[in-house]
């Protein structure tokens, strides 16, 4: 579809919200004001563990493609404290859903 239109469907549908919010009782909007905030939360959870699953997963594809003998070195090369290999990083990652 086109971008222009999929961006005024989508604003048409967010004024009928709002316009839909307004006509509620004040009781009404407070409770839809909290589960908002719910489903905000559970969408930010959701997308932050479903980029970070997809982050492991080219990690351990990078993994795979490397042989056991570089494995083998860089496990000598880069200890912990404990003498094993080193330990993952994680990148942080920011998610703006405005």
């Amino acid at each position: 579809m086109n971008r222009e239109f999929v961006k005024k469907l989508v604003k048409a549908e967010m004024l009928r919200y709002e316009a839909l919010k307004e006509i509620l009782p004040e009781n009404m909007k407070s409770r839809l004001k909290g589960i908002e905030r719910e489903a905000g939360s559970l969408i930010k959870d959701i997308a932050f563990e479903f980029m970070a699953e997809s982050l492991f997963k080219q990690e351990d594809q990078g993994q795979e493609e490397t042989s056991r003998a570089d494995h083998k070195f860089a496990a000598k090369n880069t200890p912990d404290k404990s003498g094993g290999a080193a330990e993952k990083t994680v990148r942080q990652v920011e998610v703006d859903f405005n």
